[in-house]
């Protein structure tokens, strides 16, 4: 007779997620969502503001030496242009061997969702004031001075609004 386990009280979606997205990626030619995950880390946060990876053409029976379809904003095609063999580079030692031999750019909108704002610091109290002010105190250079007060104020206001 077959057991049948039952799993009781929450499960996380994520289990869920991957057996469900496997499909779609394997479709677009990412049998690994790992370069859409990493895709920051892989071209660095400059260009991936600009850029997403779009799909992935693997040459016939073969998984290497593809070909990476990036969509790029508008004005960037040639930034992509003149980094392409950095990074080549960069996505071949990320999958640790050549998976990719070429890009092939796609001038269209980048459609982001805008990252949520952090709240305003809170104002600094009397004695956090007072204690910038003492430290800063010796300094002679004025631009200097003012800039240390300006760092001292925002660090001091990120700690305040971080603990109410």
């Amino acid at each position: 007779m077959r057991k049948v386990q039952k799993t009781a009280g929450p499960r996380a979606i994520g289990s869920f997620v991957g057996k469900s997205a496997r499909a779609a990626l394997v479709k677009r030619g990412f049998a690994q969502a790992d370069i859409l995950s990493n895709w920051a880390s892989i071209v660095g946060p400059s260009l991936a503001n600009y850029s997403s990876p779009e799909k992935l053409n693997y040459s016939r029976n073969t998984n290497k030496d593809a070909t990476l379809r990036v969509r790029v904003a508008s004005g960037w095609a040639p930034e992509f242009t003149h980094f392409e063999p950095l990074i080549l580079e960069r996505i071949n030692s990320f999958f640790g061997y050549r998976a990719v031999l070429k890009l092939k750019l796609i001038q269209a909108p980048i459609f982001r969702t805008s990252l949520p704002k952090k709240p305003e610091p809170l104002p600094l109290t009397e004695k956090q004031r007072q204690w910038i002010t003492d430290i800063t105190g010796d300094i002679a250079d004025s631009e200097l001075k003012q800039r240390l007060e300006s760092l001292a104020a925002s660090m001091l206001g990120s700690r305040n609004r971080d603990r109410s």
